[in-house]
Formats: structure tokens, sequence, C-alpha cells
């Protein structure tokens, strides 16, 4: 194989296995949430990642097969191959993400931490890339990461202040440039 594919490939595995843990951080804080619109936001979150890992690993399966990228309309749309396992599905793979006494204040930090990594991993990679598919890919999800942070900053700082929760269908950006 050559560098560049090398590189995307390393990529991409350790862009699937973030989103893994995030699906996994999400799902473990519907768990612990009492609060429904606290579990809405949660759920809504780790479909968000579900997708993720999906568009990762449809790039990852074109990018063995072809060496190219798919745009990301196609790898949005593209079925996965059923017979690419590269992570496990089982939830119980993944270790304990939000500790059982953590308040919802502090899943809310956790998570919003979370979103934090993945945004940098995804900007690196946008920046290391020179494919231009790619980096069209990466810059996706550098603004997914965004939008999930400022819902999350937005109901820790409601939670916090009004001591409620609060869930806005309507996110937007956090990190700028």
């Amino acid at each position: 194989m050559n560098e560049g594919i090398d590189f995307a490939l390393s990529v991409l595995r350790q862009a699937m296995g973030s989103e893994l843990e995030g699906r996994a951080l999400y799902l473990q804080a519907i768990e612990r949430t009492e609060d429904e619109l606290g579990q809405r936001m949660f759920r809504s979150l780790a479909q968000d990642e579900e997708e993720h890992l999906q568009i990762l690993q449809v790039e990852y399966g074109a990018i063995t097969g072809t060496g190219q990228w798919l745009d990301l309309e196609a790898a949005q749309k593209e079925e996965l191959d059923p017979s690419l396992h590269l992570f496990p599905q089982e939830e119980e793979a993944i270790e304990r993400l939000i500790p059982e006494d953590a308040s919802d204040l502090d899943a809310l930090e956790i998570a919003m931490d979370f979103e934090r990594r993945g945004y940098r991993l995804y900007e690196k990679a946008a920046t290391e890339t020179s494919d231009p598919t790619a980096q069209a890919i990466f810059r996706f999800l550098v603004e997914e990461e965004s939008r999930h942070f400022a819902l999350l900053d937005n109901a820790r700082d409601y939670l916090a202040n009004q001591g409620i929760w609060y869930f806005d269908d309507l996110e937007k950006p956090f990190f700028e440039g």
C-alpha cells in the first residue's frame, strides 16, 4: 500500500474507534440520566455517532477496495459491507465511560470533553490529508463535533443555572476556525 492509503486507513481506524466510544458514552448517559429531555438529547447524540461510524466504515471499505475515498453523499447512502467487521459492536467491549456516581452535570462535562477531542482529531486529519474528498469528510465531522459540543454546552449551562434540563433541537456551531 502507498503512504497515502496507509495514512487514510490509520486515521479512519482511529476515527471509528472514537465514534464507537462516543456512541457507548451516550448510551451510558441515557441509562444514568433520569430526565426525559436529557435522555432524548443523549439518544440523539448516540444516533449521530452511529451515523458517523457508518460513514467512516464505508470509507474504510472503499479505500481498502479501490484506494479511493467516496464523496460524503455517496458514503452516507452506501450500504455497509456486512463482511467488514472492524470493531466489536457489543457495548460491553467499551469500558464504563461515565462513573456510576456521576451527576448529570458530570456526564455533560465528560461528553463535552469527548466532543472536544473528536473535533481536534478531525481538524488535524483535515489539515494533514491532501485528498480533497477526505478533507470534505473530515470537515463535515468537524462541524458535527462542533454542533454536538454546542448542544452539550447549552444543556450544561442551563442545567447548572436553572436546575432543569434543556434540549434545543436548533444546534449551532461552537468551534470556529
